[in-house]
């Protein structure tokens, strides 16, 4: 049986926990020291149905120096996944002040979670 590939980009406000969502879901690891990211790819093997699917999780940097680049996660993404921390109140709120329209492709449907 063929492997599905498909991608996956996070988003969110700098030091929210994208990274760590990453790597524990991928690696079954928890990071213990906070770095900074500016990308970074996991690849997580799962299956769906049945089928083995093959998850590329693209981490994309929180702080705005890195707002033009960004973009360039996007092309041939299968999801978007907007991240926010609980304990920070002003990153749930960027999701729809700052991240819902922030160079994401106008046609990439948005289903709400």
């Amino acid at each position: 049986m063929a492997v599905l590939r498909k991608k996956l980009v996070v988003v969110g406000d700098g030091a929210c926990g994208k990274t760590c969502l990453l790597i524990v879901f991928s690696k079954d690891e928890f990071p213990e020291v906070y770095v900074p990211t500016v990308f970074e790819t996991y690849v997580a093997d799962i299956e769906v149905d049945g089928q083995p699917v093959q998850l590329a999780l693209w981490d994309t940097a929180g702080q705005e120096d890195y707002d033009r680049l960004r973009p360039l996660s996007y092309p041939d993404t299968d999801v978007i996944l907007m991240c926010f921390s609980v304990d920070s109140p002003d990153s749930l709120g960027n999701i729809s002040e700052k991240w819902t329209d922030r160079g994401i492709p106008s046609d990439f449907g948005r289903i709400g979670i």
